[in-house]
């Protein structure tokens, strides 16, 4: 019986690391950087949403802003990120370009429902409670 709570405990510690909420620093550090689109939608594939350039974006935590791109136009704004994994962006600003497609609005759309976030082997995903809207990967070819 003791092997198996100790069995017990170990799978739940081991399950707790992938999902923990990271003290705010360390979210704020993690974070912080460029980050390339991977999946959004849960499609993997975004070479017909996205014909000129697949969106990224810049999280700067430090004044707490966020800018990049959706695909097609650049945005900017500001950016909250609270204890718990909660990351939530305020009015964003962005050019406007007529755009070809249903990319840059599918992107728009999903990043104003963002809660949370977690980050799992270098890959950020952006949540809607526990639904995951998109993907991005650090960019590390980006100051």
């Amino acid at each position: 019986m003791k092997k198996l709570f100790i069995l017990f405990g170990a799978v739940m510690l081991l399950n707790g690391c992938s999902s923990a909420k990271l003290p705010l620093a360390d979210a704020m550090n993690l974070i912080n950087g460029k980050w390339a689109l991977q999946s959004l939608a849960g499609q993997s594939n975004l070479g017909s949403l996205f014909a000129n350039k697949m969106p990224a974006l810049q999280f700067d935590t430090e004044s707490m802003r966020v800018s990049g791109n959706n695909g097609c136009n650049s945005l900017s704004g500001p950016l909250r990120i609270e204890a718990g994994n909660k990351i939530s962006f305020g009015q964003l600003a962005g050019t406007k370009m007529a755009c070809p497609g249903q990319g840059e609005s599918v992107f728009m759309d999903a990043l104003n429902k963002v809660t949370n976030f977690k980050v799992d082997d270098g890959v950020m995903k952006l949540l809607a409670g526990g639904q995951e809207l998109m993907s991005l990967v650090k960019d590390t070819q980006q100051p």
